[in-house]
């Protein structure tokens, strides 16, 4: 009986044949390898980038297609950690981007996925997600971590910057002297300062807002044609460089200039909104706001010898990738403009904005026609008591009366 026993145990290890051992054949391991997937898309679809249950996201997208092709498995796509997929920057929902870049291990096959990645992917994706390219990296390349910079871009009609005394509209053209206003108000933002009311859900305090802005600039406005109207409407192109960004962050900058230049409120509360008092900083639709570039110089200098650099894709890639932002993403998001007019009904809230916020609040409390009209019958209501509207606490926004009707509001917001 030992025996018997003894023969089952060695026979689960190996098999003696001949005098030798012969151990049990195992299963070949696959070499795995890092690669880095440059890709754009029109994201107006989507609920921002990051992958989100149940609903539809650039990443759920770009996993369901890897996983047709192959490439991953399900368990793979459901935790793509397992496979430390990362991506460089986060877009939000409707956001944009020319060239975002993700990062992954994969089964080493330089030459497939070199070669071949990007019209295997293409082939699956939905036409709004394109992939330009793949390429090896070294083993701990992280693309959100080594990102040195991103630039983003925000199109919008250039009548956004009319004065109190021009019209805002489409026959509305951006004077030299404007520009170069816009342009030094947007110099305020450079270098590192304290953006927690440039976001949601940050304090003061929160070492985490302050962020560093490199470069910012409104370049020269450029006309589109409105093919509906059969006008000629002229857009202005608004760009920032930065080592990162928080939510919320860029549109409320151009929110705020917007205002600033429309003479709605005082040059000077740029700079106090670095302070530590709570402003309600109004946020730029977000049609306009496209992820440009990420940029990997150092990255690049350090392993020039042995990897493709990741900044730069070549003359090849970059004439593909400024074809198909034009087509898929500029294109689209300016004829939207144009048919949607936000930017016209945005401006037209605009005039309302208080700037007031509970300091105690996460985040300031929506605003609507109601909501402020209730706060213009109140504040009209203490004055005619003869109380001065300062001595009381501002009127909560949720208590409106329900006989106070947006349209008289509506009537006066055409500034």
């Amino acid at each position: 009986m030992t025996k018997t026993v003894e023969e089952q145990t060695v026979d689960k290890l190996n098999h003696v044949q001949s005098g030798g051992v012969h151990k049990e054949p195992k299963k070949p391991r696959v070499k795995q390898a890092k690669y880095a997937m440059l890709l754009g898309y029109q994201g107006k679809k989507y609920y921002g980038m990051q992958l989100q249950k149940d609903l539809p996201t650039i990443e759920s997208k770009l996993l369901e297609a890897m996983e047709t092709a192959g490439w991953i498995t399900t368990a793979q796509k459901e935790k793509p950690f397992d496979f430390f997929f990362q991506r460089a920057a986060r877009t939000d929902r409707a956001v944009s981007a020319a060239r975002q870049m993700c990062g992954m291990q994969l089964p080493r096959d330089d030459a497939k996925y070199q070669a071949e990645g990007a019209g295997i992917l293409n082939n699956i994706l939905p036409a709004d997600i394109r992939v330009f390219g793949m390429r090896r990296t070294t083993n701990f390349f992280h693309p959100q971590k080594q990102c040195d910079h991103r630039t983003y871009s925000y199109t919008c009609p250039s009548f956004v910057f009319a004065k109190p005394t021009e019209l805002t509209n489409s026959s509305f053209r951006l004077s030299p002297e404007t520009l170069a206003e816009v342009n030094s108000i947007l110099s305020i933002y450079l270098g590192t300062h304290n953006f927690f009311n440039y976001t949601a859900k940050r304090a003061y305090d929160d070492m985490s807002s302050n962020r560093y802005i490199i470069s910012f600039e409104c370049k020269e406005p450029f006309l589109f044609r409105d093919d509906f109207r059969k006008e000629d409407v002229e857009f202005v192109q608004i760009v920032i460089k930065g080592q990162s960004f928080v939510l919320h962050q860029i549109r409320k900058m151009v929110g705020m200039v917007i205002t600033v230049i429309r003479e709605l409120h005082l040059k000077s509360s740029i700079q106090r909104s670095f302070e530590g008092q709570r402003m309600d900083i109004p946020m730029a639709p977000g049609l306009g706001l496209l992820l440009e570039r990420t940029h990997y110089d150092s990255y690049d200098r350090k392993n020039s010898k042995s990897h493709e650099p990741l900044t730069d894709w070549g003359e090849i890639i970059e004439k593909e990738i400024e074809r198909t932002k034009f087509e898929l993403i500029t294109k689209d998001m300016i004829e939207t403009e144009l048919l949607t007019q936000g930017m016209l009904k945005w401006l037209a809230d605009l005039v309302h904005h208080d700037f007031t916020a509970n300091a105690e609040a996460e985040e300031p409390e929506k605003k609507t026609f109601v909501t402020m009209a209730a706060a213009c019958a109140s504040k009209a209501a203490k004055e005619q008591d003869g109380v001065a509207p300062e001595a009381q606490d501002a009127p909560k926004e949720a208590e409106a009366p329900a006989e106070v009707t947006p349209e008289p509001v509506a009537a006066t917001s055409s500034g």
